[in-house]
């Protein structure tokens, strides 16, 4: 029984690990709370907090009744503002801002970062950086694609309230029909 037990352990530490993809790791990226849990429901708050690494269509499986019309999945992954008043960056036109990626699964796709306006969705800047052929599965992932700088552009007021904008990386895997976000949030 031990035996068994020890094997279910390894096998559910692996499928753990298989199952995550990619999030930015620096600068700090927005986190699941209390607000989100109560937007988007237990189930996919349970999902995002135990693998923050996963993507958007796996959160549309766990949509349910507790699920509410604010719980915008392909805003930041649904994750909100409320929860991460205190992550907020501070950047200024100009400024190179270094983002570093944790890729854990590869898939062949294409990935950018953009400057978001929440209450829109809808990119206000960029594609800042761009990556074509992004964490391909066909060849070692190059280090520029997990290590780069954008810099920001002047965006004038638009992004001087805290919650109003975003830095998103979005990473689409067509082939698999997966795709990932990681929003930070940032005032200029």
């Amino acid at each position: 029984m031990y035996t068994k037990l020890i094997a279910l352990s390894a096998a559910l530490a692996a499928a753990s690990t298989t199952c995550a993809h990619g999030v930015i790791s620096s600068p700090p990226r927005r986190q699941p709370g209390t607000a989100f849990e109560t937007t988007c429901g237990s189930q996919i708050y349970s999902q995002v907090s135990s693998d923050q690494y996963g993507n958007q269509q796996g959160e549309e499986q766990n949509i349910n009744s507790q699920t509410t019309a604010a719980c915008q999945l392909y805003l930041c992954k649904g994750l909100l503002y409320a929860d991460n008043e205190s992550n907020v960056q501070h950047y200024t036109a100009g400024q190179s801002v270094p983002i570093q990626i944790d890729i854990r699964a590869p898939h062949t796709g294409v990935a950018n970062v953009s400057i978001v306006d929440t209450t829109s969705n809808k990119v206000i800047a960029g594609p800042l950086y761009s990556i074509p052929d992004a964490y391909s599965t066909a060849h070692a992932i190059p280090a520029n694609q997990t290590s780069f700088s954008i810099t920001i552009p002047s965006l004038g007021s638009q992004c001087s309230t805290a919650g109003k904008c975003v830095i998103q990386w979005w990473w689409d895997a067509r082939s698999i029909d997966q795709t990932y976000m990681s929003c930070v949030d940032f005032t200029q």
